[in-house]
């Protein structure tokens, strides 16, 4: 029974140390929130939102996810709408055909 208080200590500083670290991975910060591919045969169109820090670097490195995410099915990432409080940022990104981009001169 000595031994039960010393594994809970143990975990609760495993837990701290962990938390402490999260955001030492790159990207850890950057959340997707939702996914959701358009069912309207004329959009033809899937729809990425995205959480990220309130800074250049942030907002950099979500498009950076967003690219990644859209070019699985061969589109590119369009930034269509942003909202932000003075520490974080959500971007709606539309993944759409290369040639829609620059037929729309984006």
């Amino acid at each position: 029974m000595k031994s039960r208080p010393t594994r809970i200590a143990c975990t609760l500083l495993l837990a701290g140390i962990l938390s402490g670290c999260a955001n030492l991975f790159p990207g850890s910060d950057i959340n997707v929130i939702t996914y959701q591919s358009s069912g309207e045969r004329w959009l033809n169109a899937s729809f990425y939102l995205i959480e990220h820090p309130f800074t250049d670097d942030g907002a950099a490195r979500a498009k950076a996810r967003a690219d990644q995410l859209c070019a699985e099915n061969k589109r590119v990432a369009v930034q269509s709408e942003r909202g932000c409080t003075l520490e974080q940022c959500t971007t709606q990104y539309v993944c759409m055909k290369p040639e829609d981009v620059k037929a729309g001169g984006l």
